[in-house]
């Protein structure tokens, strides 16, 4: 069955291309990590910037913002814990509900409504999805990544991603478009 692996910075998106963004791309476009992989940042932002110049439409599931609010919140924690020197604290006993988290929140909300307004929110098609095919990819990749897949084939969506899993995971017939590893 195999896969194709687009190079991001060569493929021009159409008018008529549906995109599912993963997870990885969101962090990379809306999460505050400073220099962080400056030339990953660009290509992905050039690639949005592409995407909507063309009309294409961007598909957002809930599962990619539930994944993206938990990540950025994560990434806080463990920033967090180490600005504090907080060994051993607990995500949910020790950080929600403190004044980091709901300043942190302060930030996220409005960024989850910016990434809400540049997608079409679509269905997750749960009822239409072969849970057997889920379950044998979820054999070498996580479960989410295994969903997007069967989501992705039954919508015709092409995935975008910085996520490898994709890209080692040979045996699922999509077209990936990511930036290539050297």
């Amino acid at each position: 069955m195999g896969f194709e692996a687009i190079d991001i910075t060569r493929y021009y998106p159409r008018q008529s291309d549906l995109f599912l963004f993963d997870t990885s791309i969101w962090m990379y476009l809306f999460c505050p990590l400073g220099n962080y992989r400056v030339y990953e940042q660009r290509s992905f932002s050039s690639f949005l910037e592409k995407a909507r110049s063309s009309r294409s439409s961007i598909i957002m599931s809930s599962l990619v913002l539930s994944e993206f609010a938990n990540a950025y919140l994560r990434l806080d924690f463990a920033l967090w814990m180490k600005t504090e020197n907080l060994k051993g604290a607990q995500y949910k006993r020790d950080f929600v509900g403190t004044d980091r988290y709901k300043k942190t929140l302060q930030l996220l909300i409005p960024t989850l409504k910016k990434i809400i307004g540049l997608c079409e929110k679509g269905s997750d098609n749960f009822n239409h999805l072969d849970i057997n095919k889920i379950l044998s990819h979820f054999q070498s990749i996580d479960f989410n990544d295994s969903y997007y897949l069967e989501l992705s084939k039954d919508s015709n969506f092409k995935i975008v991603t910085a996520d490898y899993d994709f890209v080692k995971y040979k045996n699922h017939g999509l077209g990936i478009i990511t930036i290539p590893r050297g």
